[in-house]
């Protein structure tokens, strides 16, 4: 198990240097970066811990009890920031998230001090073991819920932004993020693990126990997880000197009009009318849903239309999400394509392809969901 251990803090460190090597790296990227070179230095001290290292270097005790005790209070903020600066349109580092690290720094700096005044607050209190076991169950306390609770912020984060990509995106492949929400939930298994075998032992205990290895063996397997995943992830949200993309806060990809979001909007009826009908014209004339990859954001930059307001008058006037908006063109180019003789001798997935769908997954469902049909149910149909 100790090797497994090692093997993961090496793994995390190359994975680290890959992810640093990317071109056109995000925020995102760099907060993976170093989180996976954290997670490096996190399980090569618990390896020097329980392999002894402390017996031959006294020192180095010192340090884990001072501040790599309270590495697991970064563990959930790294793993929040890297979600919320992968769904974030705005893709920059912002201060006020170095506010996450202020626990850390807070148990650090005390047991620092703890440990250089000893003898001032053994004299002041007389009780100094007492204080220094009171503030260890409090640190201990903190992980256990801090973990959890970051996960749940993760989890609403990634639910949040569900919504955002059917307002933003005609496709989902490669944007879902849904590894990213499977790592997260890892995440919680580990942390679950955490809790449960604090219900049976001492936090030291566990550190040094087999049940305790298998919490760093269950972090080494999603060190792999995720940076390979975040190796492969693409850049979401690209910036547009032009337009700005619009985020709402819902779940579902069902469309649900609020018109308070669109209480103060400057855009009139007339000029809505007019982008209507300019909008209307390009998917009919230049038909751009047929690029697989289209957004929100490109069909504003073509038309020369803030995303806002071309995402408004999609919701408002025609009651629908982007996503859906697009797909609906993509789905009556299939119908189109099938009735076609020059296409009756290609598959159904070929005609997807050629109608702006990116994978037979999306294409079936959303098929079906237009027309009630899968699409070898609507050939069939039409063949008889």
């Amino acid at each position: 198990m100790d090797t497994i251990i090692i093997i993961g803090s090496a793994q995390a460190f190359f994975l680290a240097i890959f992810v640093y090597s990317k071109k056109n790296k995000s925020t995102a990227d760099y907060v993976l970066g170093f989180w996976l070179l954290f997670i490096c230095v996190h399980l090569l001290q618990q390896y020097l811990l329980i392999t002894g290292f402390q017996y031959t270097y006294p020192f180095y005790i010192t340090i884990y009890i001072t501040i790599g005790f309270n590495f697991p209070l970064l563990q959930g903020p790294f793993m929040f920031l890297y979600v919320v600066t992968m769904t974030n349109r705005n893709n920059r580092f912002k201060s006020v998230y170095l506010f996450h690290s202020l626990p850390f720094l807070i148990f650090s700096l005390y047991f620092i001090l703890d440990l250089y005044f000893h003898i001032e607050i053994k004299n002041m209190f007389n009780s100094d073991e007492n204080i220094f076991t009171a503030i260890s169950l409090v640190r201990s306390y903190t992980i256990l819920i801090s973990g959890p609770l970051y996960v749940i912020l993760s989890l609403f984060m990634l639910r949040k932004y569900r919504k955002n990509i059917a307002e933003n995106f005609s496709y989902t492949e490669q944007i879902s993020l849904n590894w990213l929400r499977y790592v997260v939930l890892g995440f919680g298994f580990v942390w679950l693990l955490v809790i449960f075998l604090s219900l049976f032992f001492a936090f030291p205990v566990i550190a040094n126990s087999v049940l305790g290895k298998m919490i760093y063996i269950s972090l080494t397997i999603m060190v792999f997880f995720v940076g390979y995943n975040g190796i492969k992830q693409q850049v979401i949200y690209k910036s547009n000197p032009l337009t700005k993309i619009k985020v709402y806060d819902a779940y579902s990809t069902e469309l649900t009009i609020n018109k308070e979001q669109y209480k103060h909007s400057v855009l009139t009826p007339k000029k809505a009318k007019e982008y209507l009908e300019k909008l209307l014209d390009y998917f009919k004339n230049e038909k751009p849903y047929l690029n697989g990859k289209l957004s929100l954001n490109d069909v504003a930059e073509h038309l020369y239309i803030s995303t806002n307001h071309l995402s408004q008058i999609i919701n408002e006037q025609l009651g629908k999400n982007f996503y859906d908006f697009v797909n609906e063109y993509r789905v009556q180019e299939v119908k189109s394509l099938l009735c076609d003789s020059n296409y009756k001798k290609l598959t159904l997935l070929a005609i997807a392809f050629e109608s702006g769908f990116n994978s037979k997954t999306s294409f079936n469902v959303v098929f079906k969901k237009i027309t009630g049909l899968t699409p070898s149910q609507y050939r069939k149909q039409k063949n008889t």
